[in-house]
């Protein structure tokens, strides 16, 4: 069976991008034929994949003039096809739209149409409206959380079928606190602000990795003890330990996390996190360190209990460690099998 991932438009070679590269890869090394059709904008930082399996270009249109543009990309690319897989929005909408195509199914990556106040109303609505229509049409949904899954559920079912990231070597147990670490996109839905004034609260040494388009404005504002280092492979942001924060307002898996809890960090993540059930499966500890974004005093609780306990620590390492082992691309990719067979 042939399957064919599309992933365009993006933004950053970040998490659909990286996700797309290693289940082609993970899928290809188990025998399986699976291969990818990925675009980029101009802007997108870091280099092309020429892997095998992998057809990468950059893609320039906008506005009206995407859409057809995404569909010239992708048709070269159907003969032999099986299913077709997309991971964003506009590629939904094109896919559903084609006569006679192979069987769709659309992988939910993050809320497909924009959240409260990032579009206008009447451009929110029309785009939602898009996309809804597109996911109805799909032969499969599957989202990448049950929180993910939850948010689209007025429009459509979905089946909840999870990410899975790479995962790296453990090097941390949780006996020394290090500094506070942030990795992803310095955006708005990511939360870096709310990560910053954690660190100003608590006058904790932190580090950040990323870029986006904040990154100038967060610099400027942010406290001295914070340390600026783009983006980076996971073994370089978390291979020293410290202790991971996971602040975003909206995040429909939550790659980073589970990075940092598979090398043993120990993690605080906002409620809205989609993959924080999955990491934190024990009640109390769920209670203490999966929080709402807002709730600031919570927030310094837990990191300065990080910061001082060692127990704790160690006790959250080796349970966010064992919980991650269940969600490597390994994971991902045989449940995405599953449901497709």
């Amino acid at each position: 069976m042939t399957t064919l991932i599309v992933a365009a438009p993006l933004m950053a070679r970040s998490g659909v991008y990286r996700s797309t590269l290693d289940l082609v890869a993970t899928a290809r090394a188990a025998g399986e034929d699976w291969r990818a059709v990925i675009a980029v904008r101009p802007m997108a930082g870091g280099t092309g994949s020429a892997a095998p399996g992998i057809s990468e270009t950059t893609i320039t249109e906008h506005g009206r003039q995407l859409l057809p543009a995404l569909r010239d990309l992708v048709e070269p690319h159907l003969l032999g096809v099986d299913t077709i897989v997309t991971m964003v929005p506009q590629s939904d909408i094109v896919v559903s739209r084609m006569a006679g195509r192979p069987r769709h199914v659309a992988w939910i990556r993050g809320l497909p149409w924009p959240g409260a106040g990032e579009q206008s109303p009447l451009r929110s609505a029309v785009l939602r409206r898009l996309e809804t229509a597109a996911l109805r049409r799909a032969d499969d949904v599957w989202a990448t959380s049950p929180l993910l899954a939850a948010q689209v559920s007025r429009a459509v079912t979905a089946a909840v079928v999870p990410a899975g990231v790479p995962l790296l070597a453990r090097s941390h147990h949780g006996a020394t606190a290090g500094p506070l670490r942030w990795a992803g996109r310095l955006s708005a839905e990511k939360g870096p602000a709310e990560f910053l004034g954690i660190v100003r609260r608590t006058g904790l040494d932190a580090e950040v990795y990323g870029e986006g388009p904040l990154l100038e404005q967060l610099r400027s504002d942010a406290p001295g003890s914070v340390s600026w280092h783009g983006w980076a492979h996971p073994d370089a942001i978390w291979e020293r330990g410290g202790i991971a924060l996971c602040t975003s307002h909206r995040d429909a898996f939550g790659r980073s996390p589970v990075e940092a809890a598979s090398a043993g960090l120990p993690l605080v993540l906002s409620d809205q996190t989609g993959v924080a059930p999955f990491l934190y499966t024990d009640p109390e500890l769920a209670e203490r360190f999966i929080l709402p974004v807002d709730a600031h005093a919570r927030w310094d609780d837990a990191v300065l209990a990080l910061h001082h306990d060692e127990g704790l620590r160690r006790r959250v390492s080796d349970h966010v460690h064992r919980s991650a082992q269940r969600l490597s691309i390994q994971a991902s990719f045989g449940a995405a099998l599953s449901h497709l067979t």
